[in-house]
């Protein structure tokens, strides 16, 4: 499961020879210091923490800040900042009598470049939860190059209505980078509408996720938007994502990118009905190599579960009566 493989990017920790805090900043004063390493700094978010507070310095766990948001306000540019956010007791499954039921509910918008925020929860298989605080809202904006987000469950927002994005990678060219993205090891719940949402953005990888039932579809470019470029997609595993709507991997007009290795189940292609463009669908782009993956339709229905370009190499990929050797 996702989260299961993450582990805090806290390179070796620098301590401070003096410890003299600053007046009014609260966890600034303890031992410990202002935990610094050779690149950056690690701040901790914890919304559940009797302590928490926007205030603090936020270097100290003990001390640390209560949203995303103001923790990326400390961050600075290709530092190799790391925000660490601790896990939480959401899931609609679990029992609000264990404590920690304040969830990481915030519109973020990532414009710091080269930040990793990092979900941890190492005894949970889906990670920390994170939800839009609206309906049809989007959890985490990336509007800055080489962002790393890894270890979170990107759930519907509390109000019940149900839509929403996980992760939208946005690009415009002035004032929004979302290019060189890393998304791994998240978990994209069947209330929203896309898992993640890829406008313009090149040289993004999308690692060990899992997406279920997502409403309109798993990993999905606007055509109606500047097309990605040079993405890896690869070990994720979709269920029944974009059902009579977009579906698992709607990448269309992408172009040099790889999608391998992953597993995409559709219950209405696996029942034999023949389902349009719910699969994988790179056809409006080129130069793609589509290999290894494996896809719960027929070896009949491929050209109609999936789609390619003239250009792009399809390449062993496994149907439910034998593989495919040549593009949809």
């Amino acid at each position: 499961m996702p989260a299961s493989n993450v582990t805090l990017k806290a390179p070796l920790l620098r301590f401070k020879t003096l410890f003299p805090g600053q007046f009014g900043v609260p966890g600034s004063d303890v031992p410990l210091g202002i935990r610094t390493n050779p690149t950056g700094n690690v701040y901790y978010v914890d919304p559940n923490h009797a302590d928490a507070n926007d205030d603090a310095d936020g270097t100290d766990p003990e001390q640390p800040l209560k949203t995303i948001t103001e923790a990326l306000t400390r961050c600075a540019n290709f530092a190799g900042d790391v925000i660490a956010v601790s896990a939480n007791n959401d899931w609609p499954y679990g029992t609000a009598t264990a404590g920690r039921t304040a969830a990481i509910e915030e519109a973020v918008t990532v414009n710091k470049h080269g930040v990793s925020i990092i979900g941890l929860a190492p005894s949970s298989p889906i990670g920390v939860i994170w939800k839009p605080p609206t309906a049809a809202g989007i959890a985490c904006t990336i509007s800055a190059l080489d962002v790393l987000i890894e270890g979170f469950a990107f759930c519907e927002s509390d109000d019940g209505a149900g839509g929403g994005t996980g992760i939208y990678c946005e690009w415009n060219g002035t004032t929004a980078w979302g290019d060189g993205a890393h998304i791994r090891n998240c978990y994209f719940g069947d209330a929203l509408d896309y898992g993640v949402q890829l406008e313009y953005s090149w040289n993004t990888f999308i690692e060990d996720c899992e997406f279920v039932e997502c409403v309109e579809a798993g990993i999905y470019s606007d055509p109606a938007d500047s097309a990605p470029a040079s993405l890896v997609i690869q070990r994720n595993r979709f269920l029944d994502c974009g059902l009579g709507q977009s579906g698992a991997i709607i990448v269309a007009e992408t172009i040099d990118s790889l999608i391998q290795g992953n597993w995409i189940y559709n219950g209405t292609a696996q029942s034999g009905v023949g389902v349009a463009l719910e699969g994988i669908d790179t056809h409006s782009g080129g130069d793609n190599i589509v290999s290894g993956n494996y896809l719960s339709c027929a070896l009949a229905d491929f050209g109609t579960f999936c789609d390619s370009a003239a250009t792009d190499a399809w390449i062993n990929n496994y149907l439910l009566n034998g593989p495919s050797v040549t593009n949809p």
